[in-house]
């Protein structure tokens, strides 16, 4: 494994640790692990205390595996290296779900014993197709842009057919030459573009269901809290088009490596690149909406915490009419999982990225 493949590696492993141990300090900050407390209780040594000990188990647990990972795979071959470091990916994630439970079982322990109680604000004030009408994210035709990267990839794969290969080296050995290839076809060669346009696919939708989920308005200022939502949507939406337009350029150059022959080192530098972007850009949002306090509305018919399972991550509320709601966790939207139309939608979001790994993983056997 060279020394780039290594640094981009664990610079993605970096990335996911990160992710996970900010989840702590994301979205509302009178929720506590999907548990709903006080205005007063912000400022809790106990509260801080158990957000603080959910980022020093998930850090120190990802520095010890990190490190262990780092010094087994670093003599290995590529395929293995990333086999390694792909197993202790999935230990951290896995560790994460371990260590949210732990905090939140942590803070219904502190609500009780504190006596917090905290009322439901039940009376409804929301507009299902507000958004559709202020132009609250980018438009469809925005995606037009990733189209066109995509039909620019294959434009250069069938003008330059004669070109490719027969036989299209997809493994690097140690030795920085292949050890594995796959013969030239029609599959092989649009493989990249078959994951582009699932990609784009995926995206699309997201930023469709940005647009069509409920907007739940402050009774006592809608106006307000109406040009507050939207502008969050915006900023989700535009943030959300320009990471996957890296994300669809970045596919589009490992096809040219792949087919063209263009040298790998150019890949791992854009995707070094591409995922300090990523991670800036994500940061610069979170600072943005906290200073703002956009990350602090709140969807009021979805607050009920009964209505939330699974470590109170998945909302399903069979009473309420709305589709996409904000989600409580983080600062993205979900899925209703009661309304019949959202189990179809939540089965083809996981199909989607399934979807494009077995394309893959397919076309490199």
């Amino acid at each position: 494994m060279t020394v780039l493949e290594t640094i981009m590696i664990s610079s993605f492993y970096l990335f996911i640790a990160l992710m996970i141990s900010i989840q702590a300090h994301i979205g509302l900050r009178t929720l506590l692990f999907g548990i709903t407390l006080p205005a007063e209780a912000l400022q809790d040594t106990d509260v801080r205390g158990i957000r603080r000990n959910y980022v020093l188990l998930t850090g120190g647990f990802a520095i010890v595996i990190g490190v262990a990972c780092f010094l087994v795979a670093r003599h290995q071959t590529t395929s293995r290296s990333f086999l390694f470091w792909a197993i202790a990916i999935m230990l951290l994630i896995m560790m994460s779900f371990f260590a949210i439970r732990i905090s939140r079982k942590s803070a219904q322990r502190l609500k009780a014993s504190r006596g917090w109680e905290v009322a439901v604000q039940t009376k409804r004030a929301a507009s299902l197709a507000a958004s559709r009408t202020h132009g609250s994210v980018l438009g469809s035709w925005w995606y037009a842009a990733h189209i066109a990267v995509m039909a620019l990839c294959i434009f250069f794969a069938a003008t330059r057919w004669n070109v490719i290969p027969q036989q299209i080296a997809v493994h690097m050995g140690p030795d920085g030459f292949p050890d594995h290839y796959i013969y030239k076809s029609v599959r092989t060669v649009i493989m990249m573009n078959i994951v582009q346009a699932l990609m784009i696919a995926f995206f699309a939708g997201y930023n469709l269901m940005i647009s069509r989920a409920r907007i739940s308005l402050d009774p006592q200022d809608r106006e307000g809290s109406l040009r507050k939502q939207l502008k969050l949507r915006k900023i989700h939406s535009i943030t959300a088009w320009g990471i996957s337009l890296l994300g669809i350029a970045n596919l589009g150059l490992l096809q040219a490596v792949m087919l063209y022959g263009w040298k790998l080192d150019l890949l791992i530098r854009y995707n070094l690149s591409f995922m300090a972007v990523f991670f800036l850009a994500l940061i610069g949002v979170l600072f943005y909406l906290r200073f703002r306090g956009l990350d602090q509305q709140r969807d009021i018919p979805s607050q009920e915490e009964r209505h939330w399972k699974w470590l109170g991550s998945i909302y399903a509320n069979p009473e309420d009419p709305a589709l996409f709601v904000q989600d409580r966790y983080g600062f993205l939207w979900t899925i209703n999982m009661a309304n019949p139309p959202g189990k179809i939608i939540a089965a083809a979001t996981i199909a989607v990225p399934v979807i494009a790994i077995l394309v893959a993983l397919f076309n490199f056997r």
